[in-house]
């Protein structure tokens, strides 16, 4: 197989969240990262009398933890990402994040949360004096499962 000349880096990804899987605010420009973990499968092993190997089935998948770090600012607004992630997280409500790694131009590739998601750790201002380092704030959602799809 010839080498991929497709390859790219993060640094234009578009990312946003939302509370109503409608109206979405862009973090893009104080979020630094999207990390995803969780999803195993439930997988089975069983063996029957007089063989070496087993019987493989498969079963449901677990959920996702989708973890993103946002730069703390001192913006108290209603708009911002930290205020919008923190009241998510105190009032339970729904969650939803979506991101497209090259922008999100038509076309693109975009990996969007499905199902309701939940805000599971809080975020509040918390740092080094001793560093020089920016202050980041993260945050992770559970949601059921990520859509992989193309910009319309």
């Amino acid at each position: 197989m010839a080498q991929t000349t497709l390859a790219t880096t993060f640094k234009d990804a578009k990312i946003e969240i939302s509370i109503d899987n409608s109206s979405f605010t862009d973090i893009s420009g104080v979020a630094n990262k999207v990390e995803v973990s969780g999803g195993e499968r439930e997988v089975s092993d069983t063996f029957t009398a007089g063989t070496d190997t087993p019987i493989v089935l498969s079963g449901r998948r677990a959920s996702l933890d989708i973890t993103s770090n946002i730069l703390w600012t001192a913006d108290t607004g209603a708009s911002d990402p930290e205020q919008i992630v923190r009241a998510a997280y105190e009032a339970a409500t729904s969650f939803y994040i979506r991101w497209s790694p090259k922008g999100g131009d038509s076309g693109e590739a975009i990996y969007a949360s499905r199902g309701v998601g939940v805000v599971t750790t809080p975020m509040y201002g918390f740092g080094d004096a001793a560093s020089a380092d920016p202050m980041l704030m993260e945050f992770t959602c559970k949601v059921p499962y990520i859509d992989a799809s193309t910009v319309a």
